[in-house]
Order: structure tokens, then sequence, then C-alpha cells
């Protein structure tokens, strides 16, 4: 069986729970290493969560804010973090479900698939609520107004969709997809 016909005979359920997660992976690979999370309204500097890039004081024109002193966006990297792998993760375990022979239809897998999904689409929720909340605090200068921008637009799609995926993984390894469920019984 090839790779079309693998695909061919995966789920309806299986297929978008596929497309949602090739989606939520390019965005939340844009989102985690971009420095556009929020930016200045006045101004040229744009904050990610790894850097600040704009007018800084090295050549380049970003700066790391890796290890930045500062609890909540600490937070907010480590729960990002756990969504951003948590949707690697579950992309790749979606590949093998669908393309691996071993691994089709096989309800366990799909049910890891749904768990991660759920759990780190979860942690990433908490950990963009966090930054949404606490931006207008960061850094103290109260007198700059700051925007949110794409990265955090994007990282938002990518959980949604995470989650979606998750939804949809847990009806697909119940039996409920078109694709058996259970584990396929061996030749």
């Amino acid at each position: 069986m090839g790779v079309v016909d693998d695909f061919k005979g995966a789920s309806i359920l299986c297929k978008v729970a596929f497309i949602l997660l090739l989606i939520a992976t390019l965005f939340t690979c844009i989102s985690y290493t971009t420095a556009d999370w929020v930016y200045e309204d006045v101004g040229n500097t744009h904050y990610g969560l790894w850097r600040i890039c704009g007018e800084t004081d090295i050549p380049t024109g970003c700066q790391t804010i890796d290890g930045f002193a500062n609890d909540w966006y600490g937070v907010v990297q480590a729960f990002v973090t756990f969504g951003f792998f948590g949707i690697l993760v579950s992309f790749f375990l979606v590949i093998l479900y669908i393309f691996v022979s071993k691994c089709q239809k096989n309800g366990e897998v799909a049910i890891a698939v749904a768990i991660i999904c759920i759990a780190t689409g979860v942690f990433y929720l908490i950990g963009v609520i966090i930054f949404g909340a606490k931006v207008d605090k960061w850094p103290e200068n109260v007198t700059i107004d700051y925007k949110l921008g794409y990265s955090f637009a994007l990282s938002i799609v990518a959980l949604v969709l995470e989650i979606v995926a998750g939804v949809l993984m847990i009806v697909e390894g119940k039996g409920g997809g078109g694709g058996g469920g259970g584990t396929k019984p061996s030749a």
C-alpha cells in the first residue's frame, strides 16, 4: 500500500485531524520563533517569547530575553513550550497512525494523540492567557501602548486547532471515525 492509499484509507476524522495539526504545526513554528507577540505602538520594537527586536543597543537589532528576570514571562515561555512540543508530538503520532502499518487504526495511538493534544493545548491556552493579561504591565514603562502581534494571533489559532484535533482523535480512537478504532489484528 502506498502513501496515497494509506491517506485515502484513513477515516475522515483522522484526515481532518491531520490537516488541522499540519496547520497548527506551521502556525506554532512561526509564532514560537518570531518576535512579534507584542509590539510598541510608538517606535519599532517587537517582543517575542525569546527575543526583542528593533531599537536595541546591539548591531543585529535583536537581543535575547532568555532567562529574563520576570516570573510571569518565564511561566508563559514554559506553558507555550509545552504547547509547542505537544503539537509537534501529536502531528508525528498522527503521521504514524495514518502511514505506519503497525500503528494504523490503533485506538491506543489515537487516544494518545487526543490526550496530548488536549492537555498541551490547555497548557498553551494558559500561557497565551497569561501573556495577554500581563502584557500591558510589561515592561514597566506604562506610557507605551503595546499591541498584540501576529505571533500571538497565530498561537491562538494553533492551540484551537490542536484542541479540535484532539477531540476528533477521541472520536476516532473510540471507533467512531470509520477507521476501525481498536488495535488492528495481526496477520
